[in-house]
């Protein structure tokens, strides 16, 4: 497991801006501190949306300090080799659950420690195979794993590596399916067209046998003659392209179905208002 040394996180007696950190809160957060019952996590600047950059092992007394074995990540590790947030800052409560003792519940990395006598950290390469940091912070390089121990540069590489394949693979998803689904709307509407224009044609020739026939009955006074073969057979034809354009009608309207977006509601329009606690 990756770990540093014990570094100092916390002084007992006056802060920088006066206050006072009794011995007792030292005695008893190196007592009560177990990341079984509660991990203090470490954070930028005591900020409780911040990025996590690692959390407390354990602590020990000595005298009046308190020292911490941390477990860092990768951020925190990169925040020290710029310089940044170079010391720590305790986050604790006097009283914890029902222990009646002082809890360490948190550490920030901050520039302004009110707590004197806090370990700087420093990162310097002594030695091949290990990074040490000057006032007893030691980290041991060859600990990381290959992801871990990628310096910044190459892992924002792999990270946009990964996200324009994420993305070319989205957009030729996207682009194959519309692409089907177009030729077949297209192959759909030509053979409607096709079949609506020799349905127009056939109507017109039955309209005009049925306008001869219905002239020559008119004509002669007499009860219409029964339907020539060649009536019937264009009602035949006009009966099935019918059908067959009303399929192609269900096809199409299938098929818009499938490529036009829903209707879209205004947002909160369907959501009932929930009164905090």
């Amino acid at each position: 497991m990756f770990q540093s040394e014990p570094i100092c996180i916390l002084q007992a007696g006056t802060t920088v801006d006066g206050r006072i950190i009794e011995q007792k809160i030292i005695d008893e957060i190196a007592e009560s501190y177990n990341p079984e019952v509660y991990t203090a996590r470490i954070n930028e600047e005591h900020f409780n949306w911040s990025y996590k950059y690692g959390s407390v092992l354990s602590v020990e007394k000595r005298d009046d300090k308190l020292f911490a074995i941390l477990k860092p990540n990768s951020m925190l590790l990169r925040a020290v080799e710029q310089g940044q947030l170079l010391h720590t800052s305790c986050e604790f409560v006097e009283k914890f659950s029902d222990t009646e003792k002082a809890y360490l519940t948190g550490l920030a990395l901050t520039d302004n420690p009110a707590s004197l006598g806090t370990t700087q950290i420093h990162l310097s390469s002594q030695e091949s195979g290990k990074v040490y940091a000057r006032s007893n912070f030691t980290i041991n390089a060859e600990q990381f794993s290959a992801d871990e121990h990628l310096d910044e540069a190459s892992l924002l590489k792999k990270f946009q590596r990964w996200l324009n394949r994420e993305k070319a693979d989205e957009q030729l998803s996207q682009q194959q399916e519309p692409d089907e689904m177009s030729k077949k709307t297209e192959e759909l509407l030509e053979q409607s067209l096709e079949q609506n224009k020799e349905l127009s044609n056939q109507l017109g020739q039955l309209v005009t046998c049925l306008s001869k026939q219905t002239k020559l009955g008119n004509s002669e006074e007499e009860t219409p003659p029964e339907e020539g073969g060649e009536v019937t057979e264009l009602k035949g034809q006009v009966e099935t392209l019918s059908t067959q354009v009303g399929e192609l009608k269900d096809q199409l309207q299938t098929l818009s179905k499938q490529t036009d977006e829903h209707d879209r509601k205004p947002a909160g329009s369907d959501v009932e208002e929930i009164p905090y606690l």
